[in-house]
């Protein structure tokens, strides 16, 4: 079977390699000049790494932590938590006070029921808690940051996926760099670096793929790419109504990660933005001290575009205590031109449109975070195995 993918990220990458290791013949082809696709890491002169795309591994995300050491990857535990944060200017937050807001939430949702929450807004949600307490600013900032997208146009039953009220996990990174994922696995296969595919297409009995070179004729192709790149006028040849309306219908949030280096090792914290939606954070690096640099997170276009223009005053305020290294680097996902945002956001309704990316149409099936709506590396792989599975199975 040949077989070609479009796009090197881990939703493509991991497809391929499930593909070649069951005896198919397959290609790769990447827009990019690096694998990894919304997956980046940095090192900075002071040799430490941040992540300047998909950086939360919770340690229960079995598909990243197995394919780690499928690659014989080394993980570490950043000794951070995702979920509870304090606000910038302010004192700590007790965790028992986000520990008891997010018990309310679960109550709220829990009386709902799953069917009235997919079709209502976290805003609406919130709201009906009438709770104005420093959790819960945290928690509608933290949320509206994490998707991306406005709190009125994220679903409700969201709270129950990744990004949800989880107190207690363990967040592990690999070493190295996560990126060390994509390029371990471009390493055993045929990837063509800097050769965009412009349009995708299929007959009878073969499907195609358009770079600017030529056009090349497989078996079955794998599209493996984020959901703005789908949209764009001709990329794929004459979609089934139904496909057309899923891609068109699901919610994409927009976001710009910030680091920076710290010329000695700064404290632990997790710090929220006020008037934004962001935050900044540090954490423990593979030998458990402290990481010489600071990360930061704006989501919504209102919050990129803020970070963006004030990110060393912001990046200063957010770390009094310890000097900064050098310039920082700022990647706006929304802005980059083979992403065209962060991730999936799925608004009220929207869950609905996935069983049409989950599905082979003709000689072609789909990966990448959006086929399954999680926004996680996780999710990523996760696609990348079911996009393989259709097609040995098929």
């Amino acid at each position: 079977m040949r077989v070609l993918v479009v796009g090197a990220g881990l939703g493509g990458l991991t497809a391929a390699m499930r593909l070649q290791e069951n005896g198919a013949e397959v290609t790769v082809f990447e827009a990019r000049d690096r694998a990894g696709g919304r997956v980046w890491s940095h090192r900075f002169d002071n040799g430490t790494v941040v992540e300047l795309g998909g950086e939360w591994i919770d340690s229960t995300q079995n598909a990243v932590t197995d394919l780690a050491a499928d690659l014989g990857l080394s993980m570490f535990d950043t000794r951070q938590d995702f979920v509870t944060r304090d606000l910038i200017g302010s004192e700590p937050i007790p965790d028992e006070e986000h520990a008891n807001l997010a018990r309310r939430v679960v109550a709220a949702m829990e009386g709902l029921g799953n069917e009235r929450l997919e079709t209502m807004s976290i805003a609406a949600l919130l709201d009906s808690l009438q709770v104005t307490s420093p959790a819960m600013a945290v928690l509608r900032s933290r949320l509206e940051g994490t998707m991306g997208v406005p709190l009125t146009e994220i679903s409700a039953a969201d709270l129950g996926e990744e990004f949800g009220l989880t107190q207690a996990s363990t967040y592990l990174r690999v070493q190295g760099g996560n990126d060390r994922l994509a390029r371990e696995m471009a390493s055993r296969l045929d990837v063509r670096l800097g050769t965009p595919v412009h349009a995708v297409g299929q007959g009878e009995t073969s499907a195609s793929v358009t770079t600017d070179e030529a056009n090349v004729a497989a078996d079955h192709v794998v599209v493996a790419v984020p959901l703005p790149i789908l949209r764009r006028p001709g990329f794929l040849d004459s979609p089934p109504p139904a496909f057309r309306g899923a891609i068109d219908g699901i919610g994409m949030g927009t976001a710009v990660k910030v680091a920076v280096a710290t010329v000695d090792e700064p404290p632990m914290f997790r710090r929220q933005e006020r008037d934004i939606p962001g935050w900044y954070w540090t954490g423990a690096g593979p030998d458990g001290s402290t990481r010489r640099a600071v990360t930061g997170f704006a989501g919504t276009d209102r919050g990129a575009a803020v970070l963006t223009a004030e990110v060393e005053s912001r990046l200063r305020r957010a770390v009094p205590e310890t000097g900064l290294d050098g310039d920082h680097v700022v990647v706006d996902w929304g802005a980059d031109p083979w992403a065209g945002g962060c991730y999936t956001a799925l608004g009220p309704g929207q869950r609905a449109h996935l069983p049409e990316l989950q599905r082979p149409w003709g000689r072609i099936v789909f990966a990448g975070e959006h086929v399954n709506g999680t926004g996680t590396i996780d999710g990523a792989i996760r696609s990348g195995h079911l996009a393989a599975e259709l097609l040995l199975e098929g």
